[in-house]
């Protein structure tokens, strides 16, 4: 790692600022394991970590490492495309997994524990994975997204879940979130295009994956690949109270694809059409603007991993 010119973007606010917490322990096992070898900036905005990923790599950091959430590794990813670094291979990405509902991280199978993780980037094995990009209306500037897109139910949920639940809760928080917005949620009307065939549906919620693990632990896509070249298109339609909650108790284990009210696709592409009020988020941060496409852009970025 000494010949790795490195840089750290840390979170603080991470995990209901659980990770600024624990900033000087992370630090110290990162200087423990890795040297000194390396630079540190910290978030205060929301936009932050894109623009230090941008100054990083247009610097010569070939190693960059997001400290926090599916966030931050969501804001990091953009910076990331925004330099064309995705074409090249040359900059490499590091996840210390520090928020909420570790999505990718459990995707990509990195261990739990901190000192694990920064092990895994010592060791430094690295693999290509996919991106998702995001269209929107009126020429409006792309998104990407590293492990998840979602429309209805998972949007309203990150749209209302607190500071203080996550907080409180840890990766319990969204499952917490979850069963109060599944009780009050209404289903509305989404229209897609899923491999040149048209579905409409009054639906819960759609998920669009590229990873198979999304809130702290739910497998709603249980056969999502990060490196296969697909998304995995998950259509939860509408259903009763007591249904929807019964499935709910079966999505951390992917039994719930055995229900009939929900449908899995793989495609390439997929493009929507729906009102402006339902609310969509990607990897766990809000989408503002309309969405008209995703798709999957493969083996766009060089992650390190277990293997």
């Amino acid at each position: 790692m000494s010949a790795i010119k490195t840089h750290i973007i840390f979170n603080p606010l991470a995990a209901g600022g659980r990770a600024g917490k624990n900033k000087s322990k992370i630090i110290s096992e990162l200087h423990h394991q890795l040297g000194n070898c390396f630079d540190v900036s910290e978030t205060h905005s929301i936009n932050d970590a894109t623009s230090i990923t941008i100054e990083a790599i247009s610097a010569g950091y070939n190693l960059i490492i997001a400290v926090g959430g599916d966030g931050t590794l969501n804001q990091v990813v953009n910076g990331f495309i925004q330099t064309g670094s995705y074409n090249e291979h040359q900059t490499r990405l590091g996840v210390i997994s520090f928020g909420t509902g570790q999505g990718f991280a459990q995707s990509i199978g990195l261990p739990k524990d901190i000192k694990s993780q920064i092990t895994v980037i010592k060791n430094d094995t690295s693999k290509l994975v996919d991106i998702g990009k995001i269209s929107f209306e009126n020429g409006q500037a792309a998104k990407y997204f590293l492990n998840e897109l979602q429309f209805g139910i998972g949007g309203t949920l990150c749209k209302n879940i607190s500071t203080v639940t996550k907080m409180m809760l840890g990766r319990f928080a969204f499952g917490f979130e979850a069963v109060k917005t599944l009780l009050r949620y209404e289903a509305e009307e989404i229209q897609m295009t899923i491999n040149e065939r048209s579905v409409s549906e009054k639906a819960i919620g759609v998920v669009i994956s590229n990873g198979a693990f999304t809130g702290g632990g739910m497998r709603l896509t249980p056969d999502a690949m990060i490196d296969d070249g697909l998304l995995d298109v998950l259509v939860i339609e509408e259903m009763p109270l007591l249904k929807r909650l019964n499935s709910f108790s079966k999505i951390y284990s992917g039994r719930h694809i055995g229900n009939r009210a929900f449908k899995l696709f793989k495609t390439r592409e997929i493009r929507f059409g729906y009102s402006n009020g339902l609310s969509a988020e990607a990897d766990g941060e809000l989408i503002l603007n309309k969405c008209i496409s995703a798709e999957i852009i493969p083996s766009a970025i060089r992650v390190i991993s277990k293997n």
